[in-house]
């Protein structure tokens, strides 16, 4: 007795090969490896402004700063003004075009670019007061490291008290009592 059984071709869902397999690794892989390389680009970009806002700060208060600090500054300057970040890269650029060797250099130029001037002012004002924006939105940043203590330092104690300098609150009203 034969037995001659014949065995039925392998049945494969229309579209699957190892071909096609092949190709999906690669276009997944593809696609991985460039969704990974994306955020680093602009993580590298937040470094850069980072470090350019620091190394601006420095020159304009004319001493180290703290980089913690430099990053909330940056970010509480940079959430007021739409144009902050712009203007910190082209005022860094302008201080080395020039040679400005001090901010007082800098400062005595005449005909200043307003807008640059005013990004200037803004951060000097941020890094002394430890403050940034307008008494309604003030943002308290740092009170106890911001640069107008350092004068005093070692001769007088820091507050430990207040939002920095003029920030007491309205007199309140006075209540008249009739029953007096």
């Amino acid at each position: 007795m034969t037995n001659t059984q014949t065995t039925a071709p392998a049945v494969t869902p229309a579209g699957f090969s190892r071909r096609n397999l092949l190709r999906g690794s690669v276009t997944l892989g593809l696609a991985a490896m460039l969704g990974s390389v994306m955020p680093w680009q602009s993580v590298m970009a937040a470094q850069a402004s980072h470090d350019d806002f620091v190394a601006l700060s420095q020159f304009l208060v004319s001493r180290p700063v703290n980089p913690v600090l430099a990053a909330r500054y940056y970010a509480a300057l940079d959430k007021r003004a739409p144009n902050f970040s712009t203007n910190v890269l082209a005022l860094k650029q302008l201080v080395a075009a020039q040679g400005y060797s001090h901010v007082d250099a800098y400062l005595a130029q005449p005909n200043p670019d307003a807008s640059l001037k005013a990004t200037a002012t803004s951060i000097i004002s941020a890094w002394y007061l430890g403050i940034v924006g307008d008494p309604a939105d003030a943002e308290l940043i740092s009170y106890s490291l911001a640069m107008m203590y350092v004068p005093t330092h070692g001769i007088l104690a820091i507050p430990t008290y207040g939002g920095g300098p003029a920030s007491w609150g309205a007199k309140p009203a006075v209540i008249q009592d009739s029953n007096v």
